[in-house]
């Protein structure tokens, strides 16, 4: 009954890029005893496990604590024929009251289905971490912009917030985040 269910799962068989931003001497944000790069890594491990068991094959950027240029990320999406690229990320800001999570695509290439990724997912972190939904929103961040498959930038919580930065210390909100993700993804591809 498993191996039915699992193969009914419309994310079988998809190849599903996965960029834990920053890394190695790029930290990303701090706050509240956080590395951003090590957050984003650890919710990365966690999804490409998700996926992988949903019958999806996962590529990631990084699996340790290593540093690729924004350019050698959106190269390794491409070489990998992503069918998506999700580029997982954690929020900063001077003010500690910022937070929540929210979802940003671009425009440039895909515009329609990289949306549609964008709202598929977005939701389900939200419900998944109990944040602030601040929805989703258009941006030219590079991994995005370049990337020529629907793609995603993730901002999952604000590490700065003592509010969010509580939420994604914790593992087993980690742990649903990556679970809502993969729910996300796999509405995307229904």
């Amino acid at each position: 009954d498993n191996v039915a269910s699992q193969l009914k799962n419309p994310v079988v068989g998809k190849t599903v890029f996965i960029d834990p931003g920053h890394g190695d001497q790029d930290s990303g944000a701090t706050g509240y005893g956080l590395l951003e790069k090590n957050v984003n890594l650890d919710i990365g491990k966690r999804l490409n496990s998700k996926l992988y068991s949903a019958g999806a094959l996962p590529v990631m950027s990084r699996t340790g604590d290593t540093f690729d240029s924004l350019e050698e990320r959106v190269n390794k999406g491409a070489k990998a024929k992503a069918d998506i690229f999700i580029s997982v990320h954690a929020n900063a800001n001077d003010n500690n009251s910022a937070n929540g999570t929210e979802t940003y695509y671009d425009k440039t290439y895909q515009s329609a289905n990289s949306l549609k990724l964008a709202q598929n997912i977005q939701p389900q972190m939200v419900s998944a971490l109990g944040t602030r939904d601040r929805g989703v929103k258009t941006a030219g961040f590079y991994v995005i912009k370049y990337s020529q498959m629907p793609s995603v930038l993730l901002e999952t919580g604000f590490v700065t917030s003592p509010i969010d930065s509580n939420i994604l210390k914790q593992s087993a909100k980690k742990d649903r985040l990556a679970t809502g993700i993969s729910k996300g993804v796999s509405s995307y591809f229904k």
